[in-house]
């Protein structure tokens, strides 16, 4: 794997005072929040999470996208939101990621969008399962600003690969990497960074041996190996690897499960930033993956009066009392 500190550098070049004062700021309320037991906000958003689009060409059996199961609307981000979405929020924002649900590369505009950011001084990433690097996508990509692209991939043979990833092109995928890391070269720019991530699972646990060369000869940057979310997971699943290192859940006897960390009654994330969806919700985080806590509508309101609307003050305070109560809690390794 290549030098992750290449990534720190350029990040910490998009810094600036106020960004950095920000942070303190956030860090600050959030310490001083958790002490008091009440939420305190002095800071805005330090990272945002924005959802090009809800489309994707697969079927993952976790994923909402992949089920066709969301019951809020879908849809692509159009310019015109994402532009003012980033014109409110370029003075304090840190780091933007590109995604939230669905292929990003879905959406027309996409790359265009990252330019937008990245010309404002946001460093920029996005997560993908690289079916659409192609030869104008590639070059169009290495043109785009994008610091950071996180290739999703489960398997390193067709046959492990297409049982999450469901519909998918193992073959493709390698074809797209080895395109994009070769026209990087060429261009000798050190961005975007490509990391590899592997959620690893009962189903492709095995592999793991061979990843890491698999990964070194792709040319990859990083490689980063994930434990897999599952929505019904009391009952236990296939998914869960027999490696408990890797899980997310632990067994608790007669076949059910528990989550491994139990969650505690605060969460950095809901002070650090937000998920704003592809139509314009603000929702607190990304395990809220059927915006079913929206905290606002950007079409309606600036994102700094969502950020301290009353509606944010009560998750926020319900989250320092009780998280327990809070659904999309529940499955939450923060």
């Amino acid at each position: 794997m290549k030098n992750k500190w290449i990534t720190g550098l350029e990040f910490y070049r998009y810094l600036t005072l106020q960004k950095v004062s920000n942070y303190l700021l956030l860090r600050s309320s959030f310490r001083l929040s958790q002490v008091l037991h009440r939420p305190i906000m002095w800071g805005k958003p330090t990272t945002l999470s924005i959802e090009p689009t809800t489309s994707c060409n697969l079927r993952c059996p976790e994923c909402p996208s992949g089920l066709r199961s969301f019951t809020r609307p879908t849809g692509m981000l159009q310019e015109k939101l994402f532009e003012s979405v980033i014109d409110q929020v370029k003075g304090h924002l840190s780091w933007l990621h590109l995604y939230f649900q669905g292929e990003p590369f879905l959406n027309s505009r996409f790359l265009e969008m990252v330019n937008y950011a990245d010309s404002k001084g946001i460093f920029t990433s996005t997560s993908t399962n690289a079916h659409y690097l192609h030869a104008k996508q590639v070059d169009e990509l290495l043109k785009s600003g994008l610091k950071q692209l996180i290739v999703s991939m489960d398997g390193i043979t067709q046959e492990v690969y297409e049982k999450y990833r469901v519909g998918g092109n193992l073959e493709k995928v390698q074809e797209g990497l080895k395109m994009l890391v070769s026209e990087r070269k060429k261009a000798r720019q050190n961005f975007p960074r490509i990391v590899l991530q592997f959620l690893v699972t009962g189903q492709n646990e095995h592999q793991l041996p061979a990843l890491k060369t698999w990964a070194k000869n792709m040319e990859v940057d990083e490689l980063q190996l994930k434990t897999t979310q599952i929505y019904d997971f009391e009952n236990g699943s296939e998914l869960i690897p027999s490696d408990l290192g890797y899980s997310r859940y632990i067994p608790v006897g007669n076949g059910q499960w528990k989550l491994k960390k139990k969650p505690e009654n605060k969460c950095w994330r809901m002070w650090e930033g937000a998920v704003v969806t592809w139509d314009g919700k603000v929702v607190p985080c990304c395990f809220d993956k059927d915006a079913s806590h929206v905290m606002g509508e950007l079409k309606e309101q600036p994102l700094a009066s969502i950020w301290n609307s009353l509606a944010y003050i009560k998750f926020r305070k319900q989250l320092l009392s009780d998280r327990t109560q809070i659904e999309i809690c529940r499955n939450c390794t923060e």
